[in-house]
């Protein structure tokens, strides 16, 4: 019976091992995403029309902040080339939490109101929220705007009629807790210096390409392979990215972002400038594609062709990635 009485103290040693870290991780996890001194930018808003036009764009078309921040109705994701900018979409993360889009309304309570020029700046920038936290979503996926721009942004949202829609702060359950104490690299906030600005031209241009494709529109961040271990890119860029589940109802389903690059197998390689300007004003094709169609669709014209004419002028990769939505688990041959 020692040996039973052994494992018995064996298994008690883990089980308080194991809740005294999952405790930990409980009481310190959130700690790590605050960065309440995080500088922010010297950007003040501006009330020049100009500006605000060029934020309006922005926002609505190749920088896509309204693909978030508009509206929560993602069964019909049309809605967001005409909903208010007041928040409140859910992006559900299973058993590590839920978080939800802000409204960028200047309402003074549910909205950007509430805060000055430097925390909207900061966040803009660094993905540092105005109470400190990091936003997960902000300092990986917004785009990253030249001062001139991101002053456009900050002018155009001031500009908003006030929308009063309260959205809830969000939340990280105990295992996302667990997951970022002890799993996910340290997050830190985007430190990344601001890109040069490229002024907005009536002629396409491959230096205008390279600021919307890597800065704004992100094109080669979400078609590059993605790290999730270390929130890294690697690979070739723009050369297509690693399979990912839908977000939506289809759970059965997988998109994979092509290559973008020159090569034959790569869209820019397989399709004329006009075919691709033409693709990416068509819109979408399948509702729970995480691409921003309907931004993307209120585009000019002059800034697609500059974004092809950059894609192709990156290095050519052979990567055929298949099908870009197909069943979980697709197989070459399949």
């Amino acid at each position: 019976m020692k040996w039973l009485r052994r494992v018995g103290i064996g298994l008690l040693v883990v089980i308080l091992v194991v809740a005294g870290l999952v405790g930990f991780a409980a009481a310190t996890a959130l700690g790590r995403l605050k960065f309440e001194a995080e500088p922010s930018p010297r950007l003040v808003a501006s009330k020049d029309p100009a500006l605000i036009e060029r934020g309006r764009y922005l926002v609505h078309g190749p920088a896509h902040c309204a693909e978030c921040h508009s509206s929560d109705d993602r069964d019909h994701p049309e809605k967001v080339r005409t909903a208010p900018l007041s928040g409140g979409l859910p992006f559900e993360m299973g058993p590590l939490g839920t978080r939800y889009a802000r409204n960028l309304t200047p309402h003074p309570t549910a909205g950007i109101g509430q805060h000055g020029d430097a925390a909207l700046a900061r966040t803009l920038r660094t993905g540092v929220l105005p109470d400190g936290e990091l936003s997960f979503f902000m300092s990986l996926s917004a785009s990253n705007l030249s001062d001139q721009d991101l002053v456009a942004v900050m002018s155009y949202l001031r500009s908003l009629a006030p929308i009063e829609h309260p959205v809830p702060p969000g939340h990280w359950d105990t295992f996302g807790k667990v997951l970022l104490t002890y799993a996910f690299p340290p997050l830190e906030p985007r430190r990344k210096p601001a890109p040069k600005h490229v002024a907005p031209s009536d002629t396409p241009s491959i230096e205008s390409g390279e600021y919307l494709a890597n800065h704004v529109m992100l094109c080669t961040a979400c078609h590059t392979k993605f790290d999730m271990s270390t929130f890294q890119p690697f690979g070739p860029v723009a050369g297509g990215s690693l399979p990912e589940p839908s977000h939506g109802n289809d759970s059965d389903m997988e998109f994979v972002a092509p290559n973008l690059t020159s090569h034959p197998t790569g869209m820019t390689g397989r399709m004329p400038e006009d075919a691709f300007v033409a693709r990416l004003r068509g819109g979408r094709v399948h509702a729970s594609s995480i691409m921003p169609w309907e931004c993307f669709q209120d585009t000019t014209e002059v800034d697609l062709r500059s974004v092809y004419r950059y894609l192709q002028s990156l290095p050519k990769v052979d990567n055929d990635v298949g099908p870009t939505y197909r069943k979980v688990g697709w197989k070459a041959g399949q």
